[in-house]
């Protein structure tokens, strides 16, 4: 067997895990994250104000950025400022003055905190507050919101500022966290320490693979 999914969960499918493997499994702390998506009527604002990304570091939402000018079969993407479009927001939870895990927890209890009108909210505060000054109506642009929330979203990154200097998707206690155990095998991109696709498809590979050496 392989289990590919949240690693924190291990301990409690396999009680008898030793101490070493458990302990490095806790110090794996998911990092939470929220994609938030405005459907547009047009984005006449963003022309008139000459951006398509806008950095907010003090707004909940980081960043708000216009959809990727891609087309695939018979949907295209918005040609001109007149079209509708997808803005897309993204808000990594963060308490400034702890350690990086300290934080993700922190945020992780926030996020459940936090209702979708907190999130609505915010939305049309900020673009209102960003494009308000260059034509953009709220009430008049916005067709729809929805709120993406992940409290434990990314796999745990290896960060010098906390982590020993030397850790690394090669070296770090997540070796030891992902451990088969008897005949099942740890995948999931929490295994590789990287958060992206490509870390949870390397840690598959390798999982089947040290099935098939048994």
């Amino acid at each position: 067997a392989v289990l590919a999914g949240y690693l924190h969960m291990l301990p409690y499918i396999c009680p008898e895990m030793e101490a070493p493997q458990r302990e490095a499994i806790e110090s794996l702390e998911k990092i939470p994250l929220v994609y938030a998506n405005v459907a547009l009527r047009n984005w006449r604002a963003f022309e008139e104000a000459g951006f398509h990304r806008i950095y907010s570091p003090q707004a909940l939402f980081e960043s708000v950025a216009l959809d990727f000018p891609v087309s695939m079969g018979g949907v295209k993407f918005s040609r001109t400022p007149d079209d509708p479009i997808i803005a897309h927001l993204q808000y990594v939870p963060a308490e400034p003055g702890l350690t990086e895990r300290e934080q993700h927890r922190a945020g992780r209890a926030k996020l459940y905190q936090m209702t979708f009108e907190d999130f609505e909210t915010a939305i049309v505060e900020q673009m209102t507050g960003m494009l308000g000054p260059f034509g953009f109506d709220a009430e008049r642009d916005i067709a729809g919101i929805t709120v993406n929330r992940w409290p434990h979203g990314y796999a745990y990154e290896y960060n010098e500022l906390y982590d020993d200097w030397s850790w690394s998707p090669e070296n770090g206690p997540h070796l030891t966290a992902r451990r088969p155990i008897g005949r099942m095998a740890v995948a999931n991109s929490d295994s590789s320490a990287l958060a992206y696709v490509h870390g949870a498809i390397d840690a598959a590979d390798r999982a089947v693979n040290e099935l098939l050496a048994l």
